[in-house]
């Protein structure tokens, strides 16, 4: 997916490539600093403001095998950064996603797809970011409604609204080598936090929400070793640890792999405790591109893992299925995933087309899910981007086969 972040970006020390499999890859939980326009006066932090945010138009249309339905909106995220001032900005965005009634069945029907909208199936707008962020040379803090990407929490923008959160998250890079990130969440907001996506909620019932830190560590300008840990009260502690890098063969051909570790505690009787192991290896010649992926959950009786809030860091996750939700399905079962895939990366042309596969089972083998994701990319200049996903959902259960079409089309500002 496209991650468009403001604030903290996401970063790799090697070359940037584009689409859905790319996105696990060494660095992508790295994070660096996007420098404000300094101001002089407090009054100068909004005189020097910038507006900021994208326009968005989502098409998408479900084939529920005995039903269809689909939807069109049209929103996006609007808001503004001030200036800097003795390190100090704002940050303010709201996010909107606007029902066209002409273009859609009525929200009363069953042919209302109601991802793109409350749970009524009518429009929203919430202020989904607003932030004091402070920055000097080695430390980054943002404090308020933020939006983070880490491996247990995560933006996951994949329809109208993207996850964001209500906390701290701070990050200081204490040399070349070595950052630190910590965060303190209690509210979450946007597509994955379920109905009333507009609302912010608690991210735990009855806790205090999640804490975490993690140790980032860069062998060099191609490897980089993580170790994550989270407290999420009254549900589980995570320790997780990735190691991912590149690997030039030659200029033209090179690799990229990791492994993970994730070891899931549980808290409070939660039912949520395992352990999941994890290897990538994603091959790169010229424009074309193609790799494997594989998970395996080892999960104790009448337990499940977790995905976290939002897409989850496994290696196997599609644009649908993750094993965390097959866990969830099968509890006190062990879970396998594997994903495959290939690509073609026309960088001339900005546009990246792939054709992804996956199978994920318990190994009671009462779920077994298989899905096929084509995904076309397509940067149209540094304003405009598009992008498609064609999904075919396959399972055990005919009732839960389902195709989907998704289109959107941002423009950036």
């Amino acid at each position: 997916m496209i991650d468009i972040m403001s604030g903290m970006l996401l970063a790799s020390a090697a070359p940037q490539e584009g689409g859905l499999m790319h996105t696990k890859q060494a660095g992508r939980y790295e994070t660096v600093k996007e420098l404000p326009k300094e101001s002089n006066s407090f009054n100068q932090m909004f005189d020097y403001a910038n507006v900021t945010g994208n326009v968005r138009a989502t098409y998408m249309y479900n084939n529920l095998r005995v039903d269809d339905n689909s939807a069109f909106a049209i929103g996006g995220t609007f808001g503004f950064d001030t200036a800097s001032y003795r390190g100090f900005n704002l940050h303010v965005k709201a996010t909107t996603s606007q029902n066209i009634n002409a273009l859609n069945s009525d929200a009363a029907s069953s042919k209302l797809a109601y991802d793109l909208f409350d749970e009524n199936g009518e429009s929203f707008t919430y202020l989904s970011h607003a932030n004091l962020h402070y920055t000097n040379d080695i430390l980054e803090m943002m404090a308020g409604r933020i939006l983070i990407d880490t491996p247990y929490a995560d933006s996951d923008d994949i329809r109208m609204a993207a996850n964001t959160f209500e906390g701290l998250h701070v990050n200081s890079s204490l040399n070349e080598k070595v950052d630190i990130q910590g965060c303190y969440l209690t509210r979450w907001a946007g597509y994955d936090s379920g109905e009333n996506q507009q609302e912010f909620k608690s991210l735990v019932d009855g806790g205090f929400g999640v804490a975490g830190a993690s140790l980032n560590y860069k062998i060099d300008e191609e490897n980089i070793a993580s170790l994550w840990y989270y407290y999420v009260d009254d549900m589980s502690s995570i320790i997780y640890a990735e190691y991912a890098g590149h690997h030039y063969f030659t200029d033209e051909f090179h690799m990229e792999f990791g492994i993970q570790g994730s070891s899931i505690g549980e808290l409070d009787d939660s039912s949520i405790s395992g352990n999941v192991l994890g290897a990538m290896a994603l091959l790169d010649y010229g424009p074309f591109f193609g790799g494997f992926s594989y998970n395996y959950g080892y999960i104790d009786e009448g337990k499940m893992i977790t995905d976290g809030f939002g897409g989850g860091p496994y290696y196997t996750s599609l644009d649908e299925a993750t094993i965390g939700a097959v866990s969830e399905a099968a509890m006190g079962q062990d879970v396998e995933a594997y994903r495959l895939g290939a690509g073609y990366d026309l960088e001339s042309q900005n546009i990246v087309f792939e054709m992804v596969y996956g199978n994920l089972s318990s190994s009671d083998n009462r779920v077994n899910i298989d899905e096929f994701d084509v995904v076309v990319t397509y940067e149209i200049d540094d304003r405009w981007s598009v992008e498609g996903i064609f999904m075919k959902y396959t399972s055990k259960d005919p009732k839960e086969e389902f195709d989907r079409g998704l289109l959107r089309v941002d423009y950036h500002f």
